[in-house]
């Protein structure tokens, strides 16, 4: 017979709620652009990256107003998140290209995570958290990338 102890984790253990996986961007089906400097604050998070941003822009005498990326865009039959735009990002720093993938959780405002695209999850979510960064440098324009013209003077 199991200790009324042990019994008492376990069962705890059994009803606790599990971590949500990742929501899949790729099924959004949509991508749209934004400038570098709308998601600075999300590289600012990692240090690293920060930094080599930093020093693309320097290296190409950029400004970051004048990078633009691209990323996977909610489609309008998000109520509240239609048009945000979520990772992965392609970035297009003039012939060197950065690419970012991060962990996308979507949730509703009581928290409830959605991890597919629903009627619910388009109806109720409202939050997008994006963590666990990683990226890549590229001098080959990526597959998914849409051509981006860099230079914003008219």
């Amino acid at each position: 017979m199991m200790p009324r102890k042990a019994a008492a984790v376990a069962i705890a253990l059994s009803i606790a709620p599990l971590p949500a996986m990742a929501f899949d961007t790729g099924k959004l089906g949509q991508r749209g652009t934004l400038p570098l400097e709308d998601i600075m604050p999300l590289i600012g998070k990692t240090a690293a990256l920060k930094r080599e941003v930093d020093a693309a822009l320097r290296d190409n005498n950029k400004k970051v107003e004048n990078v633009n990326c691209d990323g996977a865009r909610f489609p309008g039959q998000w109520v509240n998140l239609g048009g945000e735009r979520v990772s992965p990002y392609t970035c297009d720093f003039g012939g060197k290209w950065l690419r970012i993938r991060a962990t996308v959780r979507v949730t509703d405002r009581g928290g409830r995570a959605y991890e597919t695209i629903t009627p619910a999850a388009m109806k109720n979510a409202s939050k997008v958290t994006e963590t666990s960064l990683t990226w890549e440098w590229t001098t080959e324009e990526p597959a998914s990338s849409i051509r981006l013209k860099n230079d914003l003077a008219f």
